[in-house]
């Protein structure tokens, strides 16, 4: 089902973020506490730094390979300082059709475009409905789509609902307007095709100063015999999603997360949280879309009924 973590504030080493929390993105991909499988399919990262050279310009990292056994990601990241990050283990079901390639890791972000974008879910029979999301975004952005994944024909999806998707900073408010426009239509091709399977849409789109997440499902809680696999997931409820906001991101009492303080200076969003203590951490309410906006030296974080 995957996990994802994205993280926007004050300048992190970004080892803190993906290696050093007692339950980091990393060891998720293994021992994930809110999922009954593991996320073997890849890992991706997108970071950016306010004080790198072409600041706008973030570095990536993708691999198909594991996170754990991947010596040169974790002395980039040892090294790398970033002021806001997507990282993301990517999970398959165990079957020969699935495609396993750097293609169709996580984060997705084209060149030229600065958002990216994670999703922890899966539109059922996607596979049926390609060619009906296809159709609904321009040439422009289909002929950049590289992969296999439905969650990469979503992100085209939301930038065909911006005005300029290349300008240099996306608008968080209207970012957060093309997510839900885009879930409205896929929506839309779902109930044209009849399709009433739950299909989970959990995403975080991020340009680096701005960061609009969701927790949604299609259709929760409907599924076809022998789905034992999402069956089995509903003893958590609903596909979650956790944040923390504070201040100054470091070890807090042997623990990796933001500190407490007011007001919030720094955000990590979640599949799950990073540490095994979740005191400290909000879970984000089912169907909601959740916009962290920066201000004057501090994050403006809302959550709001997502509508779609």
């Amino acid at each position: 089902m995957c996990r994802l973590v994205a993280y926007l504030g004050e300048q992190v080493i970004l080892d803190e973020v993906l290696f050093q929390p007692d339950s980091s993105i990393v060891e998720q991909a293994v021992h994930p506490q809110l999922l009954s499988a593991m996320n073997l399919a890849g890992f991706g990262v997108v970071a950016w730094d306010d004080e790198s050279p072409s600041a706008d310009l973030p570095w990536t990292y993708r691999t198909a390979g594991l996170p754990f056994f991947d010596r040169n990601l974790r002395a980039l990241s040892r090294k790398a300082r970033a002021t806001a990050a997507l990282g993301h283990v990517r999970g398959v079901m165990l079957s020969d059709r699935e495609v396993v390639n750097e293609q169709n890791v996580h984060p997705f972000q084209y060149e030229g475009i600065p958002i990216a974008l994670a999703m922890n879910g899966d539109l059922d029979r996607f596979a049926e409905m390609r060619t009906d999301v296809a159709d609904l975004i321009p040439p422009e952005l289909a002929k950049l789509v590289e992969g296999t994944t439905d969650s990469e024909w979503l992100y085209a999806l939301i930038l065909s609902h911006l005005s300029d998707p290349f300008a240099p900073a996306a608008d968080p408010e209207e970012l957060a307007g093309a997510v839900e426009k885009a879930l409205r239509q896929v929506r839309e091709v779902r109930e044209r095709r009849g399709f009433q399977r739950q299909s989970a849409v959990n995403l975080v789109v991020s340009d680096g100063r701005c960061l609009v997440a969701t927790r949604f499902a299609f259709d929760y809680g409907w599924y076809h015999e022998g789905w034992t696999f999402a069956g089995g997931e509903r003893r958590y409820d609903f596909t979650t999603l956790w944040y923390a906001a504070g201040t100054g991101y470091g070890c807090h009492d042997g623990e990796w997360n933001v500190g407490p303080g007011s007001p919030s200076t720094s955000l990590i969003v979640a599949s799950e949280p990073l540490t095994l203590d979740r005191s400290a951490w909000l879970e984000v309410p089912e169907y909601c879309l959740l916009v962290a906006t920066p201000g004057d030296d501090r994050l403006e974080v809302s959550l709001r009924e997502l509508d779609a």
